[in-house]
């Protein structure tokens, strides 16, 4: 059994990571990193560049004397404690950090730098490595892992609640759902969470007739979503992030934007749509149709669990881990 360190958590994985890798035996230290000034903006985010870098030192003299057999580093920009390392990491990329960091020249040249330095990196949606283009060698998939809960509750038998559950943001193609509103809340009651910089501005606009509500701790997701006969997720992406992936676990019947050419073996079982009047027509043609309601939510869960479950999710690490001599 191995000593790893999982160097910084992003929207959870790195914390279910750990809870899987100790239960297959291996000593696993969580190690957070030092988030001063991230949420700020230019030219704030700048002054406090020199605090966490300090700060980054102080988390590398920790891996460095902690004798770890793998030192596996979330967030590509965060890598630069693994170039300072000295030794052998791997990093994972999660999306903004290739999505948003390949368009700055400055962070550009830092997670190049990162992404050759390291052994591998992950990455869990299948359009990322395009955004890297000559490194795409480097990359492995790691699809995010996610719990699928035996005791969910029943597909729903018709559509009477939605939610819009995705981040309001440009990035995730907010502007493509949300036209929909007021012809979706004719048939169903709409929910979108209160998250995102378009967040305001669409609580302004469209407030009369959606419902806003504060995201949910990780861990109360799934509750969350069973509230809802059906989930809207990213439209813009093309690929499954973990809220369409969340919501396939509990057996909610998902609308996204898809691009099936990512998913050549197993094409994921989701409503594609690619706008708004597409969003509100699949709705209006679920309505009613209990039986296909039925097999959208057995269907995503099975899924989940062939391509995202737990087991899959550890098999896929150690191999990585320790599939060749030079893996510590």
């Amino acid at each position: 059994m191995a000593r790893i360190a999982l160097v910084h958590d992003v929207a959870g994985v790195a914390k279910v990571q750990a809870q899987i890798l100790r239960g297959a035996g291996h000593e696993v230290d969580e190690i957070p990193l030092s988030e001063i000034g991230a949420s700020w903006g230019w030219p704030a985010k700048a002054l406090a560049i020199p605090l966490r870098l300090a700060a980054y030192l102080a988390t590398v003299g920790k891996l460095r004397s902690s004798g770890y057999d793998i030192v596996h580093i979330h967030w590509l920009s965060h890598g630069i404690v693994g170039l300072l390392l000295g030794r052998p990491f791997f990093a994972q990329a999660h999306g903004a950090d290739l999505l948003v960091n390949m368009r700055s020249p400055v962070l550009r040249m830092v997670t190049r730098s990162v992404i050759k330095k390291a052994k591998l990196v992950f990455y869990v949606t299948p359009d990322l490595p395009a955004y890297a283009p000559g490194l795409e060698h480097k990359f492995r998939y790691l699809p995010n892992p996610v719990q699928v809960n035996e005791l969910t509750a029943p597909p729903p038998t018709r559509l009477a609640r939605a939610v819009i559950f995705t981040q309001l943001h440009p990035r995730k193609g907010a502007e493509r759902i949300f036209p929909a509103a007021d012809r979706l809340s004719r048939s169903v009651e709409l929910t979108a969470l209160d998250y995102g910089p378009l967040a305001r501005e669409y609580a302004q606009r469209y407030g009369k007739v959606v419902r806003f509500v504060r995201p949910v701790p990780h861990d109360e997701i799934g509750p969350f979503l069973e509230q809802f006969d059906i989930v809207i997720g990213q439209m813009r992406q093309g690929s499954l992030g973990l809220s369409e992936l969340e919501a396939m676990s509990v057996g909610r019947p998902v609308i996204t934007g898809l691009n099936l050419s990512l998913y050549p073996e197993d094409p994921p079982p989701v409503i594609a749509a690619a706008n708004a009047d597409e969003i509100a027509d699949a709705v209006e043609r679920l309505k009613d149709d209990e039986r296909e309601l039925a097999r959208l939510s057995h269907a995503g869960r099975e899924w989940v669990r062939r391509n995202h479950s737990f087991a899959r999710n550890l098999q896929l690490l150690e191999e990585a881990y320790f599939g060749s001599a030079d893996s510590l």
